[in-house]
């Protein structure tokens, strides 16, 4: 009996670590020389930082190994510049590249990662096209009016499309915490019983209250809406 209890506690053990992976962080920051200090961590409430480690900068890169189980909200943070960057990424197996440079920055090379570059692509692109139309219909005094509706209208079909592409993203990546962390954002987007059925739908290795306030938030918003009666906020991807 004492054998086979041995047997069963290295094998749970053996079980429990088999969930992690290994990850590397890799990264570049615009700025930084070497020697200066990079940190690693996770805000559970939003608020307060949590640092879980740290490291110098060494030929122009900063590097974060260890094993970690799922994917996390982390942060890379850079202090030495006049106002500190933090940086959101996923934190998960694999091999990750991050490049912080203002508006450009980047996490990349891990499912999580990609999925959230390729959107933030997406959306950089749709804000570039809006702010582009509305700078020319402000600017254009000779616009006829023919041409300002149809501007309008591209404007409107625009952000249709860049709607309806998130709802997407969302919709079949429901298994990843990038759908999660989007859905946060873009509540709006979906129905009262379309986000009540989001929410039933996230898988629970997703609820990490320890790492993130991601489902409280998302709990708070959804009980507002049940409470004031808002089946719809944001109609357009119809």
């Amino acid at each position: 009996m004492r054998n086979l209890f041995h047997i069963l506690l290295t094998l749970s053990v053996f079980a429990l670590f088999s969930c992690s992976q290994e990850y590397t962080v890799t990264g570049r920051i615009d700025g930084a020389v070497d020697g200066d200090s990079v940190i690693m961590g996770y805000s559970a409430d939003g608020v307060d930082f949590t640092v879980t480690d740290r490291t110098v900068v060494k030929n122009g890169e900063f590097h974060f190994g260890g094993k970690i189980k799922g994917s996390k909200i982390y942060y890379i943070g850079y202090e030495q510049s006049v106002e500190p960057e933090y940086m959101l990424f996923f934190l998960e197996g694999g091999d990750i590249q991050i490049i912080m440079s203002g508006e450009e920055s980047t996490a990349t090379g891990t499912a999580s990662n990609d999925l959230n570059a390729d959107v933030e692509e997406k959306l950089s692109d749709y804000v570039t096209k809006m702010l582009g139309a509305e700078v020319m219909l402000a600017s254009d005094t000779l616009m006829s009016d023919s041409a300002k509706a149809d501007m309008h209208q591209r404007m409107y079909d625009a952000h249709r499309d860049v709607s309806q592409y998130i709802r997407d993203v969302i919709f079949k990546n429901e298994e990843s915490i990038v759908s999660l962390y989007l859905l946060v954002q873009y509540s709006d987007l979906f129905s009262l019983e379309e986000l009540e059925q989001a929410v039933d739908r996230i898988p629970s290795e997703n609820v990490d209250r320890k790492n993130n306030c991601l489902y409280d938030v998302l709990m708070e918003i959804l009980n507002d809406r049940q409470n004031n009666g808002i089946h719809q906020v944001d109609p357009v991807y119809e």
